[in-house]
């Protein structure tokens, strides 16, 4: 017996008006974000214009991780890793003399190419032996940024030159979160995404009507690095140097944090999980230590009082306000 993908399902005209309605609805939420996403990139200065930078680029890259663990339900700590190696990769090849756009290209398809093989190695995995496979890559990875010094600078990381003039750069970084969101909500709505969904709910049953559940899950893996390296990519020419330290297998951990905090699946939980990771603990001035603390126990808050995330929350209030309206007329 095989399962039906929704998008295979004859639809009648009045499903197919409320799906184009809904895409039509996605796609005008989506400019609006990149509309908010430009001003605040441009306009804002100091700590809060570097914050919001900062979103920009952790929210492109946390779109992949919202394939993987929001869609799938595996939660994946290599998020951190494919950031770094995006970033490495693409400012290593700059610096080198390639042209900036040859640089990333390439950085995304190695990176891409690191996915599969993580992808290969983990997909027939489930549960914590996924996480604690993703997450010894993450740290194995982060001893490599560290230790090899002569490709990556060590410790101290390498100085990155500016491919793309400051402005320019701005406006890709929120072009690509606008691509990378309408790119998720398309996911969303394939027969991937459905696959997805039904292994986050019951992969056993899930494998029984005939969904390829670890092919699925490798699709998503592969994606998430594919993201992870373009977010990567940006933040290294907006930084202008990479460093071990911004990619240790905590940023990881924190970047599944984020996903968990917005809520799984969302088609804005990548925006929602930046601003409150990294807008708030930059905003606020936290020392790292004390920011992780602070973002455990919200997360955890969280976790026991809107298992939603912040944006499953409100759409469950909204749902409530809408049902309440309807039985008072």
């Amino acid at each position: 017996m095989l399962v039906k993908d929704a998008s295979t399902v004859t639809a009648t005209p009045s499903s197919r008006r409320a799906r184009l309605r809904e895409r039509s609805t996605s796609t005008i939420a989506i400019v609006i974000v990149g509309v908010l996403a430009y001003l605040a990139v441009t306009l804002l200065r100091g700590d809060q214009g570097l914050v919001a930078v900062l979103v920009v680029a952790w929210a492109i890259s946390l779109t992949g991780l919202n394939i993987v663990q929001g869609l799938g339900g595996y939660p994946s700590i290599a998020q951190g890793a494919f950031f770094g190696i995006g970033a490495y990769v693409s400012s290593i090849l700059f610096n080198a003399g390639w042209s900036f756009i040859s640089a990333a290209v390439v950085a995304l398809v190695a990176t891409t190419g690191v996915g599969f093989l993580v992808a290969v190695v983990f997909s027939r995995t489930r549960g914590q032996y996924f996480s604690i496979g993703t997450l010894f890559f993450g740290a194995v990875t982060a001893l490599v940024f560290s230790n090899e010094a002569q490709v990556t600078g060590g410790p101290n990381g390498l100085p990155v030159g500016l491919g793309l003039p400051l402005r320019t750069l701005l406006i890709t970084m929120v072009v690509s979160l606008v691509a990378a969101l309408l790119i998720f909500d398309a996911i969303s709505r394939s027969a991937v995404g459905n696959r997805l969904r039904s292994v986050r709910s019951d992969e056993d049953l899930a494998e029984h009507l005939g969904v390829p559940t670890a092919r699925t899950k490798a699709i998503a893996v592969i994606l998430s690095a594919f993201f992870g390296a373009w977010g990567g990519i940006l933040l290294a020419q907006y930084n202008g140097v990479v460093a071990p330290s911004q990619f240790t297998f905590m940023q990881g951990f924190l970047m599944f944090v984020a996903i968990g905090v917005g809520g799984y699946g969302r088609l804005f939980t990548p925006i929602v999980g930046a601003v409150i990771v990294v807008g708030f603990s930059q905003l606020l001035h936290l020392q790292p230590g004390v920011s992780q603390i602070v973002l455990g126990v919200v997360f955890i808050l969280i976790t026991l009082l809107m298992p939603g995330g912040i944006i499953g929350s409100l759409e469950l209030v909204m749902r409530r306000v809408h049902s309440r309206k309807l039985v008072t007329k």
